[in-house]
């Protein structure tokens, strides 16, 4: 039997699919396991010289099991 644990990530890049890359790439530094996750929202900010996004996200990942002896 697994458990899985979702927390909520804000990425950020030049283009929709780069916000989301770095949120991702970003959570498997510090998260094991990860299995899925789900575009919550999608904005962006206009700037003088062009657009950033900004996309939150909904990451799940699998508890690991800690044997204790």
């Amino acid at each position: 039997m697994t458990v899985q644990k979702a927390i909520e990530l804000i990425g950020t890049g030049d283009t929709v699919q780069d916000a989301v890359t770095e949120a991702l790439d970003r959570a498997r530094l510090s998260l094991e396991g990860i299995t899925s996750f789900e575009v919550q929202r999608i904005s962006g900010v206009l700037d003088g010289s062009g657009t950033s996004y900004r996309v939150e996200l909904r990451v799940w990942f699998t508890l690991l099991e800690r044997m204790h002896g």
